[in-house]
């Protein structure tokens, strides 16, 4: 049985995949354009958890270094599983 944060984060990565980076490839997007938006997403999320939760940079930047490594082993795991 999945766990209701695998759920969310099933959910979320596949909106985010159809809702945002889907229609930029299929703009023609190339991927150093996509690594720009990637690194936008990560500089917002620093910027919220700094400003709102008010956390320091340190602790924002390790907050997502650790998110960063989550979601490479779960690219490993998905590749793994799938013989890729």
């Amino acid at each position: 049985m999945m766990s209701a944060a695998s759920e969310l984060h099933n959910l979320l990565s596949a909106r985010f995949v159809r809702e945002v980076i889907g229609p930029a490839v299929k703009r023609g997007a190339t991927y150093a354009e996509l690594m720009v938006l990637f690194e936008s997403v990560q500089f917002g999320m620093m910027e919220i958890l700094h400003r709102h939760y008010e956390l320091a940079p340190a602790t924002a930047v390790s907050l997502c270094e650790e998110s960063l490594h989550s979601a490479i082993e779960r690219f490993a795991g998905a590749r793994n599983s799938a013989g890729r």
